[in-house]
């Protein structure tokens, strides 16, 4: 099933490559094949396509498209020569492609031109940092002792 799904989302990123820059079809072909195997000519094929991208000025909508054909691709196929049981494709991992293309579509099309953004995104990067580390690190707790993090007991730090 994945190399089916490798195939398919490769055969969808050299379609949509093409129909934006018909000469970059070919380039496209043979990394994408060459992606099957290895994974660099993988990278080297989605790479291609956001360039043909920048290239061609697309619309939002296909832009948004090839997105989640390249992010599809890149999954799948970086999983071709993983061990049995390896699942790429996973109800979260689609939501997540899905949910953040939306966004960038949304945030795209929406007709708002706020001057205080380029000052607010680095603040609100900071922050998102902030909570991303902050469940991934050990928390202490009022006495200085190690409190427990996700899926550790809290007796692994006092050995």
């Amino acid at each position: 099933m994945i190399r089916f799904l490798a195939v398919l989302s490769g055969v969808l990123l050299v379609t949509s490559v093409t129909l934006m820059t018909p000469w970059a079809g070919i380039p496209a072909v043979v990394l994408v094949v060459a992606g099957w195997w290895f994974r660099l000519p993988a990278v080297a094929a989605v790479l291609l396509a956001v360039g043909v991208l920048a290239a061609a000025d697309t619309g939002v909508l296909a832009a948004a498209a090839a997105g989640l054909v390249a992010t599809a691709y890149l999954l799948n196929t970086a999983t071709v020569s993983a061990p049995v049981g390896v699942v790429p494709t996973t109800v979260p991992s689609v939501i997540g492609a899905v949910a953040f293309a939306a966004t960038a579509v949304g945030a795209a099309l929406l007709p708002l031109r706020l001057a205080w953004v380029p000052i607010a995104a680095p603040i609100l990067v900071i922050l998102l940092y902030f909570l991303v580390i902050q469940g991934v690190t050990i928390k202490r707790g009022r006495d200085g002792g190690e409190t427990a993090t996700a899926g550790q007991p809290a007796s692994m730090g006092k050995l």
